[in-house]
């Protein structure tokens, strides 16, 4: 089945983005205090954007419309979906890179020509345009000409420059909280100004928050969430997002050859994975089996005749998904005899002293501290 989005941010998107997040490059020219560089490294990550040669992704730089077509598809992961009626510009050929982008761009309504049938694959990208893109991109409510304006007015000194095409969009991106405002030009929409490297990437950020909740129609037909059998566990549905929230339990298998509270220390490193997929209810695929949990031994208390058992508290930090994604992912698993029958309960409760040994293989129940979101239609985290 297709499947939508991200990459994830995104995205949330997007979304929520934690500092936990295991970014795989960085920019000479991007340091970490500049405004876009969590949605930058998140869409680097996803492989929606990348840098140069020289190792610089230069923040400041125009796109051109090609370009552009290329970060768009990339973003909702349809690179390879079927160009069902080709669209003819009389200045891209079938022979130019950017032909199979700019066909699947049109075709989910995200990018468009111009009337006189040519597209511009080397013009570059204005903020108009991805405003207009990134509202195309979405199931929105109607809005008026007037009310757009009035919308603007409020909020930005340029709103009488912003072109005539591009005005609805406009009102609506900012109903949504989505026009990017780059340091400096918070107070204007700077439609007709070329797009930064930079805007660009929050933009589609942003875009693939919304667009992860409302789709427009054509990509909500090609979005499918991934489905699976498996360990049913709760979780709260919306759009294509599911939440598990914190106090699920979850079953981990452990991976250390062995644990016990004898010889185990605090900070020891606790390695476990899925014993086999997590679903919702609907049956849609949340986390694969064999998906890696990383985390430390958080206390030890070594058994004591008449006075207690033994007890080893293990807590995960993070989880590596089949998508190669790293993200957090916070619980506490018990280490613990789990007595059978009544006597024997009785008998551990009175005497105590039982020591604690887990061995690779053995099962453990995972309390999540935190609740985790997942994008159904690709099995990304939103953190």
């Amino acid at each position: 089945m297709k499947k939508l989005l991200t990459k994830a941010l995104m995205l949330a998107m997007v979304l929520c983005f934690t500092s936990l997040t295991s970014f795989a490059k960085e920019y000479k020219d991007l340091p970490k205090d500049h405004w876009a560089y969590k949605q930058i490294q998140i869409l680097t990550d996803f492989n929606v954007v990348v840098g140069y040669p020289d190792g610089n992704y230069r923040p400041d730089q125009a796109v051109t419309r090609g370009e552009f077509a290329s970060m768009v598809v990339k973003a909702f992961d349809q690179e390879k979906a079927e160009i069902k009626q080709p669209v003819s510009f009389t200045d891209v050929k079938n022979t130019d890179w950017f032909w199979g982008v700019i066909q699947r761009a049109v075709m989910f309504d995200l990018l468009k020509g111009y009337p006189d049938g040519h597209f511009d694959p080397y013009g570059t990208v204005s903020r108009g345009h991805v405003i207009s893109t990134v509202v195309n991109a979405l199931t929105t409510e109607t809005v008026s000409r007037q009310k757009a304006e009035e919308i603007l007015e409020n909020s930005y000194s340029d709103y009488e420059q912003i072109p005539e095409w591009v005005l609805i969009a406009a009102g609506k991106a900012e109903i949504l909280d989505m026009i990017v405002k780059a340091p400096g030009d918070e107070g204007k929409v700077n439609a007709q100004r070329p797009a930064t490297r930079a805007e660009l990437a929050a933009f589609l950020v942003k875009m693939l928050e919304q667009a992860k909740l409302n789709p427009n129609a054509k990509l909500r037909e090609a979005m499918s969430p991934r489905m699976a059998d498996g360990i049913v566990i709760p979780a709260a549905l919306e759009g294509y997002i599911a939440t598990i929230p914190a106090g699920t339990v979850i079953p981990i298998m452990v991976v250390n050859k062995e644990i016990t509270c004898r010889k185990s220390k605090v900070g020891d490193q606790f390695l476990s994975k899925l014993p086999k997929n997590l679903v919702t209810k609907e049956r849609y695929l949340l986390l694969v089996e064999n998906d890696t949990l990383n985390g430390k031994i958080s206390s030890v208390k070594i058994g004591r005749l008449f006075i207690r058992n033994g007890e080893v508290v293990m807590e995960t930090h993070t989880i590596t998904t089949d998508r190669n994604q790293t993200a957090a992912f916070c619980g506490d698993a018990l280490g613990g005899y789990r007595p059978e029958g009544f006597w024997k309960t009785l008998y551990l409760k009175i005497f105590k002293g039982h020591k604690i040994q887990i061995k690779e293989g053995d099962i453990l129940n995972l309390k999540l501290k935190k609740p985790v979101k997942i994008d159904l239609t690709n099995g990304m985290i939103i953190e």
